[in-house]
Formats: C-alpha cells, structure tokens, sequence
C-alpha cells in the first residue's frame, strides 16, 4: 500500500493540508465527535520505520507536556491499519512562509503581533524545559490578523543544565540551515538562546521579505551564519525603526552569550520598542 487508506480508525481523511520529507499532515473528521482535527502521519512505505515512529512519540511527548494558546495542542498517539499518525488541533492557516511569499506587505502590517506571539510560544516552550531547534517561518502558523501557532516539535530536545553543556557528547546538526544559530551549526549541545538566534532569522525574514543570510551552496550558505556580519535591518526596510533594527541585530549575535539571555527578556524587548516609525516603502 503506497497510499493512505480513506480512513484511519475513526478518522475520515479530509483534505492534505501539507507535506514534508517523510510526513504528510491532513485535516480528518473523527467519527464519535464530529469534530474536524489534524494528523501528522507517516507514509504507508514508511510506516513501520523505526526512527519516524520514535519522532512521532517524541513529538507527541513534547506537545502534550506545553499547554499554550500560541502553541499546536496535540491530543495524542495513535495508530491504525499499521500506520502511526499524531492527532492534533486543527488550525487551518498558512505557513508564516507563504503568507510573506503571497503578500510580505499584508503581512508587514501584523507584524509585530506576529513576533510577539512566536516570541510567547517560544517562552512557553522553554518554561517547560524545551528547546524547539527548528524555528522558522514554516513553522508558524498564521491567520490574516496575525495570531501564531507553533508547530513541529519534532527535534525539540530538553534545555541542558551546567554540566550538560561543559561536558556533551558529539550532536547531530539538526535544524533548517537558514535559521540554524553558530553553535546548532557547530553540532553543540544548544539552550534556548539558539532558539532566540532563529527566532532572530524569522524576525528579519519577516520584516525584509528574505532571511539574513544567504548562499549558493549550503556550506555557503552555514558558514555565512558563522562568519558575515549581521545585515542591518532598517537599512533594508527603512520603516523598521532604529530600536527595533539594534534589538534584531542582538538576537543574531554570533556568540549566544551576546544574545538577550532568555525569551523572557527578549518577549519584554519585543513589547516595549516600536517596530516601524515610518509609512512602509520599497524595500531595498
């Protein structure tokens, strides 16, 4: 069987709503409630896959451990005719991604309440002792007015302690080259200050139409991360406002201990500077 069957248990598929690598998301109708939810399901070719199952479990693990407006609700693990899928709250809106691809300056227009509400999830995330790994404008989940959910949860690994990160093993680089911080790219055991470095990368995607670094290559591409210097925010949006362009600058300091030392910290930055002081203009 290469494709999903029409039901899974007492879930009727609906629509895809998406896809990755090695999952697909779909809106389903279960049976008992009539309510509409989500799925996060692996492939029937892929279904008795060791690593998929254990990110399914961990993913569930995370989610049902955050309970947070701004973060994807996941009900629970399940599986059916073989193939394992998480069950979750259904949130029918684009990716953060695709509305900045389909209108940046609609998107402009909501976004700082965009950036306070990852900025919310984020902290929620880490005040459970979580760090996400992969924020990114995929990541997010958008409605036109500008309220966030979190989504993917599936590299999220728990915040080290002191000696978790004097003494580590060697990581796997995980994470979307894009967004990734210095030392994610380094294979380091990160805390949420990496997470603070990507939230950083979508801030400045959000507010100029494109991340902050670039290259032709993925190695160019991680080593700009390691090595350009960090491009200025208001000299691309010249709307963006001085305070706001100094605190994005801190979030992408190369070295973490650089960066705002919590998402505490930088949640209170986020609500007491004002993001545009001029009429929006072409972007440079």
């Amino acid at each position: 069987m290469t494709k999903l069957p029409e039901r899974l248990g007492t879930l009727l598929l609906v629509k895809q709503l998406g896809s990755g690598r090695h999952c697909q998301i779909w809106e389903v109708l279960e049976d008992s409630s009539q309510k509409r939810l989500a799925i996060k399901v692996v492939p029937p070719l892929m279904a008795r896959d060791r690593q998929q199952r254990r990110l399914l479990s961990h993913e569930s693990r995370v989610g049902r451990s955050t309970n947070h407006p701004n973060v994807i609700r996941i009900d629970r693990l399940d599986e059916a005719e073989g193939i394992p899928h998480l069950v979750m709250e259904l949130f029918p809106h684009p990716t953060l991604k695709k509305r900045i691809f389909d209108s940046h300056e609609t998107v402009l227009a909501v976004a700082p309440r965009i950036a306070i509400e990852a900025a919310t999830a984020i902290h929620h995330l880490h005040e459970r002792g979580w760090v996400h790994r992969d924020i990114k404008p995929d990541n997010l989940l958008v409605t036109a007015e500008g309220a966030v959910k979190l989504i993917d949860l599936a590299i999220a690994d728990r915040i080290p302690g002191l000696v978790g990160r004097l003494i580590c093993p060697g990581i796997r680089v995980q994470g979307t080259p894009s967004y990734m911080s210095p030392e994610q790219i380094r294979g380091k055991r990160v805390d949420g200050r990496a997470d603070i470095y990507s939230l950083g990368c979508m801030i400045f995607e959000l507010l100029c139409g494109r991340p902050p670094f670039c290259g032709s290559s993925t190695n160019e591409l991680l080593n700009n991360h390691l090595s350009q210097s960090i491009p200025v925010v208001d000299a691309v949006n010249r709307s963006v406002s001085r305070s706001m362009a100094v605190l994005v600058k801190q979030l992408l300091a190369k070295d973490p201990a650089q960066r705002p030392s919590s998402m505490k910290d930088v949640l209170c930055q986020l609500t007491a500077v004002r993001v545009f002081d001029k009429p929006f203009q072409k972007l440079e």
